[in-house]
């Protein structure tokens, strides 16, 4: 299972480097393909565990999510900046009750409706900070190495001290395979290695007391979004979203530690280090 892992990291991880490195189009081409191959991925969870849901306005609402906030945190359109996206959500929620009226099949409206918008909502507009982090001046390139290198280092670790120490489940009816001693070793890794990139990309505006919280905090968020994907899959009764990714299941199964952290990395640095 290892090597398979190593193989996937080795080919992926330069890829979404390189995309961080050049930014603009580059990078919202790479989050862009995320962002639909999780939400594909979404849709196939549901539609196994027999849930009735839209796809189609869905993806729609996503690429008209994902092109509003592009313009907005790129400062395209300085007129449209945040009212682009308020026009998406309106005219999402519009499209959704639509599609639902001209189906003309009235019986398990709002659950087709509430399952669809809450897939956009939950993969393409958490997904998507990943964007206005990136776009943020002068070290939006670096803030997101940082948010990447962290979540990557902390899950290998986590992985590791789980395989070798764990002895008490964490969650085991949610994910039978994560550890309380693996979490554990999650955390102080969190912790000293948030330290060493603030070190390594010249984060300085954080004092070092203060990365070290802000890496305790990813990292359960982290655990917290991995955990909140599990919940999904174990309803509908998968382990993996796909097998896109070999030794690491999907794609959703790849970022989803990313889905509440990269919100909340975002609006932290839009408070405290704007």
């Amino acid at each position: 299972m290892l090597l398979p892992r190593l193989l996937t990291a080795v080919i992926g991880i330069p890829v979404i480097l390189i995309a961080i490195k050049f930014g603009g189009i580059p990078y919202l081409v790479l989050v862009t393909g995320i962002i639909l191959f999780a939400l594909n991925e979404y849709f196939f969870l549901l539609k196994y565990g027999k849930y009735n849901a839209h796809p189609v306005p869905a993806y729609v609402m996503s690429v008209m999510l994902l092109s509003s906030i592009y313009i907005s945190g790129a400062k395209l359109i300085p007129a449209m900046d945040g009212f682009s996206t308020s026009v998406v959500f309106s005219a999402g929620l519009i499209l959704f009750f639509l599609f639902e009226i001209i189906t003309g099949n009235p019986r398990g409206s709002m659950g087709r409706i509430g399952v669809s918008v809450f897939g956009v909502f939950a993969v393409c507009w958490t997904l998507s900070h990943l964007l206005l982090i990136r776009d943020m001046r002068p070290k939006g390139e670096y803030y997101t190495y940082y948010l990447f290198f962290l979540i990557w280092i902390v899950d290998t670790a986590a992985y590791g001290f789980g395989m070798k120490l764990g002895r008490h489940r964490l969650a085991e009816k949610i994910s039978p395979k994560k550890s309380i001693e693996g979490a554990i070793g999650g955390f102080l890794t969190g912790i000293i290695v948030s330290i060493l990139l603030r070190q390594i990309f010249g984060l300085y505006e954080f004092t070092v007391s203060e990365i070290a919280i802000v890496g305790l905090i990813i990292t359960a968020l982290a655990y917290l979004s991995d955990l909140a994907e599990s919940l999904i899959k174990r309803d509908v009764g998968l382990k993996d979203s796909d097998v896109l990714l070999p030794g690491h299941g999907g794609i959703l199964d790849r970022f989803d530690s990313f889905l509440l952290t990269a919100p909340l990395f975002y609006y932290y640095l839009m408070i405290f280090r704007k």
